[in-house]
């Protein structure tokens, strides 16, 4: 991951869990998730409070999730986490396995977000900037 690359992407925060490492930029997530973990909405807890304390509920975000590891992920807690925050808008998948990116595309059935895959991380940054910058901003 990167600290600065283009348009808004300072790096705000960085938080390492036991389950992978975090940046928060001003309206998106890059999370990637350690080897042989399984993600579940309890275990993504920590990062998800983070985010809340750095965008509130009004700022809208995308979540980047950054695949360099093979990892399994109970796709229910997408209900939840969509839930707690409406203005988590969308999800970018990263992936440069063939078993990852199709293992991803099936995740759009549990996520009522849109959700795209990329093979690399900047054309993500780009497609999340250009998502964002067409949402309505929340009333919050």
């Amino acid at each position: 991951m990167g600290t600065t690359t283009k348009i808004n992407r300072k790096v705000l925060s960085t938080l390492e869990t036991k389950i992978g490492k975090f940046e928060y930029y001003s309206n998106m997530v890059v999370g990637e998730v350690k080897e042989g973990v399984h993600v579940t909405f309890e275990t993504a807890v920590e990062p998800l409070q983070e985010g809340a304390q750095i965008f509130g509920y009004a700022e809208n975000f995308v979540y980047i999730s950054h695949r360099l590891h093979s990892y399994s992920i109970d796709p229910t807690g997408y209900y939840e986490a969509a839930s707690m925050f409406p203005n988590f808008k969308a999800l970018a998948i990263v992936a440069t396995n063939r078993r990852r990116r199709m293992l991803a595309n099936l995740e759009r059935l549990f996520m009522k977000r849109p959700i795209h895959v990329f093979d690399n991380l900047e054309s993500a940054f780009e497609w999340a900037e250009t998502f964002l910058e067409n949402q309505p901003k929340n009333p919050f």
